[in-house]
C-alpha cells in the first residue's frame, strides 16, 4: 500500500467499509421504527400546531383585549355560521337557527361566544341579507386560529353543523378566518403526498437519463428513502414528545429540503466514484476517493443550511419561526445518513458492480465552458449579471396580496362557504375590522352617544370603509329619527297641527267677550 493510499484510507471510511451492512441495517430499522411506533409527521403537526397569528401583533392584543373586557373570548378564532336559503328566511330557518345555537351556546369547551343577533328582532336585520335570503351568526371560538385547539374548535362547528340536518330549500356554510386558516392547513397536507410523489418521479427520470443505469437509479433512491424516512421518523418522534412546536407548513419544507438535500448529496458520492473509476482506480480505492472528495462538502453544505434554518428562530412571525427547529434537525438527520448508510450503500453495491459507470463522463462541453470563462471572465460576468436582473422585471408588477382565498382550493369548505355568502353579503361582513373605544367612565349617555355617532361617521367617511356598525347604529346606517336636526323640528309638529285648533278657541273667545 502507498504512502497516499494510508493517507487517504482513514479510521472513518475504514470502518464504514468494514461494517457497511450492519450500518444500512441499523439505519432502516431505526428508519422503520420512528415511522412506524410514532404517529406520521403530519398528524404530529396537526397535534402541535401553533398559532399563525404573532401575539404581540397590535391587531391580536387588541382583539383580545375586547374579549377580555366584553366577556366574550380569550382567542382570536372568528368563525361565521351563514343560512342561505332558495327563497326568503321563514319560520322554518328561525327554528333550525335557534337549535344552532342553542348547541353552539352548549358547547363551551369550542364555542366561547355566540353573537345571537338574529334571534333578536331589534337587531335581526344587522345580520340579514338585503334580499331575505341569508342570514349568519358570528361565533368567538377556543383556541387561537391555526393552533391545535382552534383547528379542533372549527371541527367541532362543522360536526354540530353536520349533526343537525337543515330544511329543504336551506344550507348551512361554516366559513370565517379561522375556518378558513383550518382549511389552508389541511389542504397543505393533502398536497403532501401529491408533492412528494410527484418529485420523486422527476428524480427518477432525471437520474435514469443521467446515468443510464436501473441499478444506480435505484440504489440513489434507496438512499434518499432512507434519508428522508429518518428524517420525517425523528421529527415526528421529537414533536410527539412534545419537546418542539411545529405547524403543518414545516411539514412539506422538511420533506423538500430532505429530498433536495439527500439527492445532492448522493450524487456528489456516486459521481464522485464514477470519476475515480473511470481514472482507472479499483473499486476499494475509488471509495476511499469518494468519500475523502465530498465528505467535507456534504458536512459543510448540510451543517449550513441547517444553521441557516435555525435563523428562523429569531423571527417574530409564527409561520416562520415554526419552521426552524424541524428543518434543522431534518437536515442534521440527512447529513448523518449521507456520511454513513449513502458511503455503506456505495461499498454493498461496488461489491457487485451495480454502480460502475455505463458510459464515459462528457467533460469535452464542461471544458470548453471552464476555458471560455478563464479566458473572457468579465463578457462572461457582464453576461451572466444582465440575464439574473432580468428576473427582476417580475418585481415591476408585484403587488402584495393578503388574501389567503387565492391560495388554497376553491372547493374547501371555507372557500365554497365566502362563495356563497358572497352573493348575499358584501366581502367584507363576513370579514369585519372590529374597533374597540374605551373610556373611564359609563359612557351610555346622550353626550357619549354623540362622540361615539361622530366616530362612526368619521370612519364611514374614510376610503375603502363600505358599511359601519355600532351601539348608535346597529344595522349599519343611522337610525331612523334619532338626529337632533329631526328631533327639533318634529317638536313643532304638534303645534301645527294644533294651530288651527287654537284659532278657533281663540275666536270663541273673542265671541264670548
Amino acid at each position: 500500500m502507498s504512502a497516499h493510499q494510508k493517507e487517504t484510507r482513514t479510521k472513518i471510511p475504514r470502518t464504514i467499509r468494514a461494517l457497511a451492512v450492519p450500518i444500512i441495517l441499523v439505519w432502516v430499522a431505526y428508519t422503520a421504527a420512528v415511522n412506524l411506533l410514532v404517529p406520521q409527521v403530519e398528524k404530529v403537526g396537526m397535534a402541535n400546531a401553533v398559532s399563525m397569528s404573532p401575539q404581540d401583533a397590535p391587531a391580536v392584543i387588541a382583539a383580545k383585549r375586547m374579549g377580555q373586557k366584553f366577556g366574550e373570548s380569550s382567542s382570536d378564532s372568528i368563525a361565521m355560521v351563514v343560512l342561505i336559503g332558495d327563497q326568503p328566511l321563514g319560520e322554518a330557518a328561525h327554528r333550525y337557527y335557534a337549535t344552532l345555537v342553542d348547541k353552539f351556546k352548549a358547547d363551551k369547551k369550542h364555542v366561547e361566544h355566540v353573537h345571537d343577533f338574529w334571534g333578536d328582532m331589534i337587531t335581526a336585520a344587522g345580520v340579514q341579507s338585503s334580499d331575505g335570503k341569508a342570514a349568519y351568526v358570528q361565533l368567538n371560538l377556543a383556541g387561537d386560529q391555526g393552533s391545535t385547539e382552534g383547528n379542533h374548535s372549527v371541527d367541532a362547528v362543522r360536526q354540530i353543523i353536520d349533526d343537525t340536518p337543515p330544511p329543504a330549500g336551506l344550507k348551512a356554510y361554516v366559513t370565517g378566518p379561522a375556518p378558513l386558516t383550518t382549511d389552508s392547513l389541511e389542504a397543505s397536507d393533502r398536497g403532501m403526498i401529491k408533492m412528494t410523489v410527484v418529485t420523486m418521479i422527476v428524480i427518477t427520470i432525471m437520474l435514469a437519463l443521467v446515468y443510464r443505469s436501473v441499478s444506480t437509479v435505484l440504489l440513489i433512491l434507496a438512499i434518499v428513502g432512507v434519508e428522508m424516512g429518518a428524517a420525517r421518523g425523528s421529527v415526528a418522534v421529537v414533536g410527539h414528545l412534545g419537546l418542539m412546536d411545529f405547524s403543518t407548513f414545516s411539514v412539506p419544507l422538511m420533506t423538500a429540503l430532505s429530498i433536495a438535500a439527500g439527492t445532492d448529496y448522493a450524487i456528489f458520492l456516486i459521481g464522485r466514484y464514477h470519476e475515480a473509476r473511470q481514472n482507472g482506480e479499483d473499486p476499494e480505492s475509488a471509495y476511499y476517493t469518494a468519500f475523502h472528495g465530498v465528505g467535507h462538502v456534504i458536512l459543510g453544505s448540510g451543517l449550513t443550511i441547517a444553521g441557516a434554518m435555525l435563523t428562523l428562530r429569531l423571527t417574530r412571525l409564527s409561520y416562520f419561526n415554526s419552521l426552524a427547529y424541524p428543518s434543522a434537525l431534518a437536515l442534521i438527520i440527512v447529513v448523518a445518513a449521507a456520511m454513513t448508510v449513502a458511503p455503506a450503500i456505495l461499498v454493498v453495491g461496488s461489491r457487485f458492480g451495480l454502480l460502475d459507470p455505463k458510459r464515459m463522463m462528457k467533460t469535452k462541453g464542461w471544458r470548453k465552458v471552464g476555458t471560455a470563462t478563464v479566458r473572457w471572465p468579465k463578457p462572461i460576468l457582464a453576461a451572466a449579471t444582465s440575464i439574473v436582473l432580468l428576473g427582476l422585471l417580475a418585481m415591476i408588477g408585484y403587488k402584495t396580496s393578503y388574501d389567503d382565498r387565492r391560495y388554497i382550493p376553491a372547493d374547501v369548505p371555507a372557500n365554497v362557504g365566502y362563495t356563497a355568502a358572497e352573493k348575499h353579503f358584501s366581502t367584507a361582513r363576513l370579514n369585519p375590522d372590529i374597533m374597540t373605544i374605551q373610556s373611564d367612565h359609563d359612557m351610555r349617555n346622550p353626550t357619549d352617544m354623540i362622540v361615539l355617532d361622530r366616530i362612526a361617521k368619521a370612519l364611514f367617511r374614510i376610503e375603502g370603509i363600505a358599511m359601519v356598525q355600532s351601539i348608535t347604529r346597529p344595522l349599519g346606517s343611522p337610525i331612523a329619527h334619532s338626529s337632533i336636526p329631526y328631533q327639533v323640528s318634529m317638536a313643532s309638529v304638534p303645534i301645527t297641527q294644533n294651530l288651527q285648533f287654537l284659532s278657533e278657541r281663540v275666536g270663541d273667545r273673542k265671541s264670548v267677550v
